[in-house]
């Protein structure tokens, strides 16, 4: 099974492709679609949407796996923003007909490092070694984080059969 986990962002959006195996995973490619905010709300959105496009006619995941959206009442224009993105990728999993799972943040870092509270950093480390990745060899910490939605949803549905 291959699934692709994006973590969202219209700064930077991360994604992580893997592919399930009897004894783990493999990673496939990952990597991060980088916006600029002076190219404007609406451009930002089709390169991402673009992007993604083309991920998902390339490997045409079985699943595709966002983060719960989290808003806290001191951003809210943060949340807003993040709300732009999301729903480009939630239009895109509708139109290429790939089902679509979503998980909090705080379960994300649970199944990955242990604990529900890690901080960045400690994801980014335990998805490289994960991996055996070289420090920061998989890009920033977007796309270690949708390497860890991808395995989360992994090892929920390892849990369900």
């Amino acid at each position: 099974m291959l699934i692709l986990g994006i973590d969202p962002g219209l700064n930077t959006t991360g994604y992580g492709l893997i592919e399930t195996t009897k004894g783990g995973f493999i990673l496939k490619g990952a990597g991060f679609i980088k916006t600029s905010a002076s190219e404007g709300l609406p451009r930002r959105l089709d390169k991402i949407y673009t992007s993604l496009a083309v991920i998902l006619d390339k490997h045409r995941p079985h699943a595709m796996v966002l983060e719960k959206l989290y808003a806290h009442y001191k951003h809210p224009v943060t949340a807003a923003l993040l709300g732009h993105a999301r729903g480009v990728i939630c239009m895109l999993s509708e139109q290429k007909n790939i089902p679509f799972f979503e998980y909090a943040a705080t379960r994300v870092k649970k199944m990955t490092t242990g604990s529900g509270h890690a901080s960045k950093l400690q994801m980014q480390k335990m998805i490289e070694y994960a991996f055996g990745a070289k420090r920061e060899s998989l890009g920033p910490a977007d796309t270690t984080d949708a390497i860890s939605l991808a395995i989360t949803h992994a090892y929920i549905l390892r849990a369900k059969v």
